[in-house]
């Protein structure tokens, strides 16, 4: 928790909160995912990894996890997971495609601040994410704001939204599907 706080009072654009996501949003984010399945998930923003841990714990053995993390201090923290599932890139999202093959992705799991990003990039990662997920795949983003529901619903087939009070901040969860 230490070395995220370093880090977003460094670059708060880049981390978009304080704190880490609290173990309620990931539940609540990965709550509709079954995970006795063999699924190939993507995790953007993975920050320290609570997301990745909570993953992590759930997924089949055969499944695969892909987590990008921009920042070098918080990628440091997520390759202490020893996990052959794992696979870390230390890049922006904006090369998802550089990484993982179209239509080879169940989920994707977002933790970027999409409220900080330039509506070129933004759009432009949300292009690759819809080229890598698999049809009728699923993209679940939270989010401190309502800002890109609309670029949301104009990206994915169908977009749901939810929200909870306990995380810090509380934050809207997007349910989206290809």
């Amino acid at each position: 928790m230490k070395t995220f706080l370093k880090e977003a009072l460094k670059n708060i654009r880049q981390t978009g909160s304080v704190i880490e996501s609290s173990a309620h949003l990931s539940d609540m984010m990965l709550n509709d995912i079954a995970f006795g399945k063999n699924l190939h998930f993507v995790e953007l923003g993975a920050g320290t990894g609570a997301m990745t841990r909570s993953l992590l714990n759930k997924m089949s053995p055969c499944s695969r996890l892909t987590s990008f993390e921009i920042n070098p201090q918080l990628f440091d923290k997520l390759n202490k997971f020893n996990d052959a599932r794992l696979v870390n890139v230390n890049d922006t999202a904006t090369r998802l495609s550089d990484y993982v093959s179209d239509q080879s992705v169940d989920y994707i799991i977002s933790g970027l601040p999409l409220a900080n990003i330039r509506v070129s990039e933004k759009t432009g990662i949300l292009d690759a994410c819809i080229r890598i997920l698999k049809p009728y795949g699923s993209y679940i983003q939270f989010q401190y704001s309502l800002n890109d529901f609309r670029l949301l619903k104009r990206t994915f087939a169908d977009v749901n939204c939810d929200f909870t009070l306990r995380n810090f901040p509380p934050a809207f969860v997007y349910y989206a599907r290809k």
